[in-house]
């Protein structure tokens, strides 16, 4: 299992090439998430996501993602800061709450490390 700051440099590796253009295809290596929809991460109070899923450490559960760090256009693929998402339907809510990204991964990393918490 990757530790955190090996998740952190493919982070940054991903936002770079998301910022130079390149999109993901639908090769990259995703967990599918159903039924998600977005959340504030307790416990860094960013953006999250929510939903059911086959993950590869807790099994087919209800789960709250890492910090988005970005979401497609079409909201069918996320990056979170641990790992890629392949966003099935989302839930259906009656208030939208907005989705941004994060893209301070220094301070990002400084608030993760604050909360002894590992992805």
């Amino acid at each position: 299992m990757p530790t955190l700051p090996e998740k952190i440099r493919a982070a940054y590796r991903d936002l770079d090439l998301l910022r130079s253009g390149w999109r993901p295809d639908a090769s990259i290596e995703a967990v599918q998430l159903d039924d998600w929809f977005p959340v504030v991460h307790r416990g860094l109070d960013l953006p999250a996501l929510a939903g059911e899923a086959d993950h590869p450490r807790l099994g087919q559960t209800l789960i709250t993602t890492s910090p988005v760090l970005w979401i497609s256009d079409d909201q069918g693929l996320a990056r979170c800061l641990s790992r890629w998402y392949r966003l099935g339907q989302p839930r259906r809510v009656t208030q939208q709450v907005p989705v941004c990204g994060w893209d301070d991964i220094q301070g990002l990393e400084t608030r993760v490390a604050g909360t002894g918490r590992t992805w």
